[in-house]
């Protein structure tokens, strides 16, 4: 594919001037004579290929080669020497049968003569270009680690540099500069031996991509640019782990939790801190609901602390920041789940004995702290003494614009203490009303 390349170069100015004259031929009466373009194969430099048509069968081509450096004519390609490659004697493309020998190396204007069978004739006054040059190529580029670490960054470089010349002849190009190059960049300059070998060692900070490139140089024999198929080095990266505690599970609403974390990587001596290192901590209930803590940067120790309030249940999440060091792997952590508890409380409570006899409860709970349980459900608990107590009822609490009001009746004749209690959760604190002595039926 470079091969191809490189020979088009010079062509593609003749082919384009080629199109331009077929896009012109509709308007030419049928039977006329004429050379479209000449020039280099493209993925055959040496080879000559000529494109011509006519209304009678081309029997005669003449291509008259001139050197561009000397402005001689310098070699004749006759019809003897071409081969019909493709269409028709009436309108086809004709190679020369071998690559052409010419004792100079470089770019030949090509001049063409065609004569049909009616005895039509034409010359065609540079028609093309034949780059007849010298075209690198590369071996297998070798390395020596497909990937570095920290303390192994120097990747040793082996490859063989050959031209391959228009009679497709290749050997190996000797005394000739090759630079290597790292994502593109050249980074070393190195001469081949008398073999086309080359070696070096290159430096890597990063995983990256290493090429061998051959510039023209001004050297004898002119040789064209090239460059050999690219190696990729990747990176061994050191593992890195949080380690994080929390210093309470539980909280109330508006109270702060403590999170003490130590950041390490492995050796070969096992887990050591990592100090200095920064990094981020959100806490949230999951990915889609997280607040910003903060950042960190690491003690000696590895380690590093942060208060924090949260106003809802969720975990810290960690992430270790490696930009800049592209050995660290970039890892991250969490800590046990922090539930947080808001406010219940009760703020009105009554017990007393009604006219049939029963004990009737009833008051009122309110949560303020901005939000409420979906459903608020109330227990009336007994004591005989005050000490060990009984759930009797249960009332849903509906809002009626001062709290949660909730009510029951008790069947219970004898004298005792009641209360009311809301039974917390994950999200709510447990409320627990005054208690209340009700005597007993007279």
């Amino acid at each position: 594919m470079l091969l191809r390349k490189i020979c088009r170069w010079v062509t593609v100015a003749t082919a384009a001037a080629a199109l331009s004259l077929g896009g012109a031929t509709a308007s030419h009466a049928s039977d006329q004579l004429e050379v479209r373009y000449a020039g280099s194969v493209p993925d055959d430099c040496g080879t000559l290929e000529i494109s011509a048509r006519s209304g009678a069968d081309i029997q005669k081509i003449t291509a008259h080669l001139t050197l561009y450096a000397t402005q001689s004519e310098v070699a004749e390609v006759r019809f003897k020497d071409l081969r019909l490659v493709s269409g028709t004697p009436q309108d086809g493309v004709w190679r020369t049968k071998k690559p052409l020998k010419l004792a100079t190396i470089g770019s030949y204007r090509v001049d063409v003569d065609a004569t049909d069978a009616d005895g039509d004739h034409v010359r065609r006054q540079s028609a093309g270009d034949l780059s007849y040059f010298v075209v690198p190529q590369f071996g297998a580029l070798s390395v020596d680690r497909s990937s570095i670490d920290r303390e192994h960054r120097d990747v040793e470089v082996k490859g063989t540099l050959y031209g391959r010349w228009p009679t497709r002849e290749v050997k190996p190009l000797s005394a000739r500069k090759v630079d290597i190059e790292v994502d593109y960049w050249p980074q070393v300059t190195v001469s081949t031996d008398a073999h086309g070998r080359f070696r070096t060692s290159v430096r890597l900070d990063n995983a990256a991509q290493i090429q061998a490139v051959f510039r023209m140089d001004g050297g004898t024999p002119t040789v064209l640019y090239g460059k050999s198929e690219p190696v990729q080095i990747g990176v061994e990266q050191v593992p890195t782990r949080f380690t994080a505690t929390v210093d309470k599970t539980d909280i109330d609403y508006g109270q702060s939790v403590k999170l003490n974390v130590a950041v390490e990587q492995k050796t070969a001596d096992g887990w050591v801190p990592l100090a200095g290192k920064s990094g981020g901590v959100l806490f949230g209930a999951d990915d889609y609901q997280t607040e910003e803590v903060g950042g960190f940067t690491t003690a000696e120790d590895g380690t590093f602390t942060v208060d924090y309030a949260p106003w809802q249940a969720g975990y810290f999440q960690l992430a270790l920041n490696t930009n800049g060091d592209p050995f660290l792997q970039a890892s991250t952590g969490t800590s046990t789940i922090v539930r947080v508890h808001k406010a219940s409380k009760f703020t009105a409570f009554t017990a007393g004995r009604s006219g049939t006899g029963q004990v009737h409860t009833e008051g009122l709970v309110d949560f303020p702290d901005g939000s409420s349980p979906s459903t608020v459900l109330v227990d009336i608990q007994y004591s005989p003494d005050g000490t060990e107590w009984t759930t009797v009822a249960t009332d849903e609490a509906l809002w009626e614009g001062r709290g949660y009001a909730f009510a029951a009746d008790i069947e219970r004749s004898t004298g005792g203490f009641y209360r009311a209690v809301f039974a917390g959760s994950d999200v709510f604190q447990t409320a627990t009303s005054q208690s209340m002595y009700v005597g007993a039926s007279v």
